[in-house]
């Protein structure tokens, strides 16, 4: 038998796990963009070459991305933590003076990043309060790994790394 595990005990452990950050993005039919700033991203397949984004079911990006069946994986840079804070919260319009290149399908790509992973809904699968949303790597843009350094998330806050 399992000990019940509070989500804040959860939360807790699962921070203790280092991430990098991204901000996911997508357009809806209409071609208004939507984002979200995310941790839980991971690669999957090699063959074909596959991403998990989880997403929680309420998400207004995540609406758009089931209707369009696109997004883009904007793995951030470690100068980029107001983008980060900015696109984590809940809002009318993440988007407002925010620049962008349209990528596959229209999708956001967002500049600065240390690369843009986009990408086409390859499956959807339930996940407790969340979406597992697997994506078909489209096309991956990146800058010079020399050059910038990821930004990552461990226990609750930006750490640097070295």
């Amino acid at each position: 038998m399992s000990e019940t595990i509070s989500s804040d005990d959860f939360r807790k452990a699962s921070g203790l796990w280092a991430t990098g950050v991204s901000i996911v993005t997508t357009v809806d039919s209409a071609g208004k963009a939507y984002g979200l700033t995310m941790n839980s991203v991971t690669s999957l397949s090699l063959d074909p070459p596959l991403y998990i984004v989880n997403m929680d079911k309420g998400s207004d990006t995540l609406v758009s991305l089931e209707a369009t069946k696109v997004f883009c994986i904007n793995v951030l840079a470690d100068d980029q933590q107001t983008l980060s804070n900015n696109f984590a919260k809940k809002g009318p319009d993440k988007f407002a003076d925010i620049n962008y290149d349209a990528g596959f399908q229209g999708v956001p790509c967002l500049p600065g990043t240390l690369m843009n992973i986009q990408c086409s809904v390859h499956d959807v699968f339930d996940g407790g309060d969340h979406k597992i949303v697997v994506g078909r790597v489209e096309k991956i843009v990146q800058d010079d790994p020399e050059k910038i350094k990821p930004l990552i998330y461990y226990r609750g806050k930006y750490a640097e790394i070295s």
